[in-house]
């Protein structure tokens, strides 16, 4: 097919960073899911006080507006984990068993609350004083040991539990003293509520999307598309489109004459030029693009990337032309085609940023305090090991270009020089060292003789980097973001490698979870950047947590 990148400049319209649109703001929050939300709440809370009244508690619950807030919060527990699997993904709605199986799997989670709320409310003793932390401790250890074997699961159990802690929080402070909650009193009661809102859930939202939704709105339900290439990639997605009834129009091809293939027996038209794109989504009002041209380049696709998110556009593409993500990461589906998919998220702004250095602070001061006599042995160990102070101070290079003083352990000896490093990492960053050309292909310099003995050993487990803690708690950097460079390395770097360093420096990030030193540079940027585009709070915690198994199997470490 031909080359989208011939003669073709894609120059995406300039906008800050938190310049959104009025249709940047549709895109992001659509109608459909307002809509579904409110049906689900609606739903829930009508199941429960149905229940309540055959359950001859309506005369109990009448005119108390203490037991109905209970009720209330109760009911809400069974659509907690919705969003987390999808229940409102336009993607997975729309194919009736999907969408039904995902409802059971979201509802299977609540139950898991809603045992936990009723076993602390008639056990409470368990959970007051010192028997809390015991029996926490021993659900925290177990929880840890049995991680690596259920760790799909670690993030579902851990938010079950975190939500009926917030329920029965609630519970409390609703009820007055000496007074009790009705609905808990018998725990059946209940269950059988929550069993009525999963049945009203499931047949009413089966309704809503396939009648409502899919029949008599269907010309506004319906989402606009265009896909970037022309390849029998591009034909059999606008075919499977069609077959199966998915609310999508193909509007057509971009970059490339389209036309009609007789073994897909598909028609589309050639749309426009890349560099035209942004115009043609303006005036077909598109609300997703598909990129399956393999022979876009890097630089091209990030700037295509970096438009679509600036306008709150979703953009899919195939996982061949970002094979590193499939290495660690979930692949998300187009219609339950695999496709990895980045779109503008509610997290690019000034509050998510607040929100996020807080939760770092949080997390960062009491890991510091309880690591103080580590640091003091390792400040020993390093003081007994060789001449020169405990401590490295690098001029590191972080968000937006600025620079700052990074802190690390001394791992080498003094006055060293960083002419073998700086000559390593240019002719990596430039594409001159491939992995093949490497011992195991490891792509980081191997048996340093700078490194002293007791530097060896803490590079090794990487707690060379644990005074990087105090960089979070100035501000300076992230518990989880793209690594910080060094001003040699920013120098030679392309415009769009510079996008890594876009938001906070962080001390792990997505590409050491997926192979630190086995990684090669433009797909370490490409890691850094999907981060960039999907970063949010359950991603941070899913890093840190792989993190610590990727440093105690010293992978990549050298």
């Amino acid at each position: 097919m031909p080359d989208l990148n011939n003669n073709l400049e894609f120059q995406p319209p300039l906008r800050g960073n938190d310049a959104f649109s009025l249709k940047t703001w549709r895109h992001r929050f659509p109608l459909y899911q307002l809509v579904l939300f409110i049906h689900d709440l609606t739903a829930v809370i009508l199941a429960f006080v149905v229940g309540a009244w055959i359950s001859g508690l309506d005369s109990s619950l009448s005119g108390d507006l203490n037991q109905m807030l209970i009720l209330a919060i109760l009911s809400v527990a069974g659509i907690a984990f919705f969003r987390r699997h999808n229940v409102y993904s336009y993607h997975r709605i729309f194919l009736s068993k999907i969408h039904l199986a995902n409802i059971l799997k979201s509802f299977g989670w609540s139950l898991l609350s809603l045992v936990c709320v009723v076993l602390m409310y008639h056990f409470s003793d368990l959970f007051q004083g010192q028997a809390l932390f015991v029996n926490w401790f021993l659900v925290g250890v177990g929880l840890i040991f049995l991680s690596r074997y259920f760790s799909d699961h670690l993030l579902n159990i851990s938010s079950a539990i975190g939500i009926s802690f917030v329920c029965i929080g609630l519970i409390r402070m609703t009820l007055e003293e000496g007074e009790r909650a009705i609905l808990l009193e018998e725990w059946y009661n209940v269950f059988f509520c929550f069993t009525l809102s999963a049945g009203l859930v499931l047949i009413s939202r089966y309704a809503l999307v396939q009648f409502v939704f899919k029949g008599l709105m269907r010309e506004r339900f319906r989402r606009q598309v265009v896909i970037i290439g022309s390849n029998e990639e591009a034909k059999r997605i606008t075919k499977y489109v069609i077959e199966h009834n998915a609310p999508f129009w193909i509007s057509g091809f971009v970059g490339a004459e389209g036309g009609c293939s007789p073994e897909f027996n598909v028609c589309k038209d050639h749309v426009c030029e890349l560099k035209d794109l942004p115009a043609v989504v303006e005036e077909r009002n598109i609300n997703e693009i598909l990129v399956t041209d393999e022979n876009i380049d890097k630089r091209t696709l990030i700037s295509l990337l970096d438009y679509c998110t600036s306008e709150g556009l979703t953009v899919w593409f195939l996982p061949k032309l970002m094979p590193i993500i499939d290495m660690k990461l979930y692949i998300d589906d187009f219609c339950s085609i695999p496709m990895i998919r980045l779109c503008a998220q509610n997290n690019h702004g000034w509050i998510f940023n607040k929100m996020k250095h807080t939760v770092d602070i949080i997390i960062t001061l009491p890991v510091v305090v309880m690591l103080l006599p580590v640091f003091f042995a390792i400040a020993t160990a390093i003081k007994l090991n060789s001449r020169g102070s405990v401590f490295y101070c690098a001029k590191a290079v972080g968000q937006d270009g600025k620079e700052f003083s990074m802190y690390k352990f001394r791992s080498m000896v003094v006055n060293s020089g960083n002419e073998i490093h700086k000559d390593f990492v240019i002719k990596l960053i430039k594409g001159e060292i491939r992995k093949e050309q490497r011992k195991g292909g490891v792509l980081k310099i191997m048996d340093d003789q700078r490194v002293t003995s007791v530097g060896r050993i803490l590079r090794k487990y990487s707690l060379d980097e644990l005074p990087q803690l105090i960089n979070v708690l100035k501000g300076d950097m992230s518990l989880v973001g793209p690594r910080p460079c060094l001003p040699y390395e920013y120098e030679i770097y392309k415009d769009w490698h510079k996008k890594r360093l876009s938001i906070l420096p962080g001390i792990t990030c997505l590409w050491q979870v997926v192979g630190r030193s086995d990684v090669l540079f433009e797909d370490m940027v490409l890691l850094d950047l999907y981060y960039i585009y999907n970063r949010g709070f359950s991603t941070d915690l899913r890093i840190l947590y792989e993190t610590a198994f990727v440093v105690l199997g010293k992978k990549g470490a050298y």
